[in-house]
């Protein structure tokens, strides 16, 4: 048994991916912050209300 006590920070996918796609489209570190603590919330909206905007701003996000 283990009595392991402290902080423990869980970088989920949807985090990351919320991460992406806010900086992608907002273009601020911040909004992505903020962002990265919604999770698979904001990915659900960005793709409901900025569906047909994500992948050509990830594109352009990494070179592509």
């Amino acid at each position: 048994m283990s009595d392991k006590k402290g902080c423990v920070v869980n970088l989920g996918g949807g985090s990351v991916v919320a991460v992406i796609i806010s900086v992608a489209l907002n273009h601020s570190f911040w909004w992505g912050l903020l962002h990265f603590f919604c999770g698979w919330l904001y990915v659900l909206y960005a793709v409901l209300a900025r569906g047909r905007e994500i992948v050509p701003a990830v594109k352009a996000m990494f070179g592509v």
